[in-house]
């Protein structure tokens, strides 16, 4: 700022020593001096536009973090719902002495848990494949028609399924006789 000074008193000096006739020369500085009033002036409203449109600016900046702060926060909720809660509790029951037990397990690549009670490897299977599902012989009650030995209880359903369906069977037949 002080070498705009510097050139405002210049000038002025330089008007004082060309300019002889001192109502001209008051005039033209009386001008000068309006017209440096006008620019600078100026320079304040462009300088208040300028500082209002930054504050403005900040205010939106602000309120924008803050929109972005909540959105991180929801968002690493979410990421440690999702990502980081590895640890599964998964109800099992012995084969072997039938304990019932609820046992955290970490990833699906354990194969395989020991039973509290009575102390026995469990194996795991996550493949969950239907033919496990599926009982163990040719039956009337899975419908699936898979094979394999069925167990007494098993044959047993089967055979009351079976005279079920004869005994239905001989009904209609007796009926179509009678018509």
């Amino acid at each position: 700022m002080s070498k705009i000074s510097d050139e405002y008193l210049k000038i002025m000096k330089d008007i004082e020593t060309h300019i002889s006739n001192e109502e001209e020369k008051d005039y033209i500085k009386k001008k000068i001096a309006e017209l440096s009033s006008l620019y600078l002036e100026l320079i304040d409203r462009v300088t208040d536009i300028s500082e209002k449109r930054i504050d403005d600016l900040e205010e939106e900046q602000d309120e924008l973090n803050k929109k972005i702060s909540k959105m991180s926060e929801t968002l690493n909720l979410i990421k440690k719902d999702i990502y980081e809660d590895e640890d599964y509790d998964f109800e099992i029951v012995c084969p072997y002495c039938n304990h019932e037990f609820v046992a955290s397990v970490e990833d699906e690549l354990k194969e395989e848990i020991e039973c509290p009670e009575c102390h026995n490897i469990i194996e795991l299977d996550w493949d969950d494949d239907e033919e496990d599902d599926c009982c163990s012989g040719h039956c009337h009650s899975c419908g699936s028609h898979c094979h394999g030995e069925m167990d007494e209880e098993e044959i047993l359903d089967d055979e009351d399924v079976e005279d079920e369906n004869n005994a239905e069977s001989q009904d209609n037949s007796d009926n179509e006789d009678d018509m």
